[in-house]
């Protein structure tokens, strides 16, 4: 590895792949922590950490929750747990989106080129949909909602995990951000970094994420080469 490595930090879901009755594992591990009912389709999770997810689940279901570090160290077992049952016995399918497989088996061949995770999953489940998802073995370091509840702190958690890793300094100028929500965009921003945004999740169509001016825009990663050159084309 070169002394000035180029990483690009994927969000997960509705930016590399999409879960298929993912809330069946999710629910069932909030009711084995709390004991409370909560349902995660009572609310929009698109763009925010668990712990977010969480809370806005239990002010949905008019629950008074207050829960501590080991509580959310339990959650994220059972997530764990609840998540390897629904994905080996169903009903939860993970599927990679159209072209990820491609790109990310591209983007692994080129040197000096890293690729990371910020997502607001838990670490667990992040890497268990990331196995699921067929890519997770070209896959490195990353930051997690089980890091942080606030989205905005994942970037510099992810480029310092980097940093230990490759035993070298690393700077925003040399990581970019993919996502497919406003929350991607405005992490990269607080953090110093540029953002590629993609259309392919749920939260907003095309153009209004061409709004909200990202330094790249792709409708999906159906076409390997325009991906990576524009992914590319972040770092100058």
């Amino acid at each position: 590895m070169a002394t000035s490595p180029k990483i690009i930090f994927f969000d997960l879901d509705g930016t590399m792949l999409r879960s298929q009755d993912g809330h069946v594992a999710f629910n069932e591990a909030i009711l084995k922590t709390f004991g409370v009912p909560g349902d995660i389709r009572t609310i929009r999770p698109d763009g925010k950490t668990d712990p977010i997810i969480l809370q806005e689940i239990f002010d949905a279901g008019g629950h008074d929750v207050e829960w501590s570090p080991a509580d959310t160290a339990s959650f994220s077992a059972h997530l764990k747990e609840c998540y390897i049952r629904a994905i080996s016995e169903g009903p939860t399918r993970v599927r990679a989106l159209p072209g990820v497989p491609e790109l990310v088996r591209e983007l692994n061949r080129l040197p000096d080129l890293c690729l990371g995770v910020v997502t607001g999953n838990m670490e667990v489940t992040a890497r268990l949909k990331l196995q699921a998802a067929g890519v997770g073995e070209h896959i490195g370091p990353g930051a997690f909602g089980s890091d942080s509840a606030v989205r905005n702190d994942l970037p510099a958690i992810a480029m310092e995990r980097w940093s230990r890793h490759l035993n070298i300094p690393v700077e925003p100028g040399q990581c970019v951000i993919v996502g497919d929500t406003p929350r991607d965009l405005e992490a990269a921003r607080t953090n110093g970094m540029k953002c590629l945004l993609v259309a392919t999740g749920s939260y907003h169509p095309m153009e209004e994420l061409r709004e909200l001016g990202a330094e790249s825009l792709l409708p999906d990663f159906s076409d390997t080469r325009a991906a990576v050159d524009a992914l590319l084309g972040l770092f100058g």
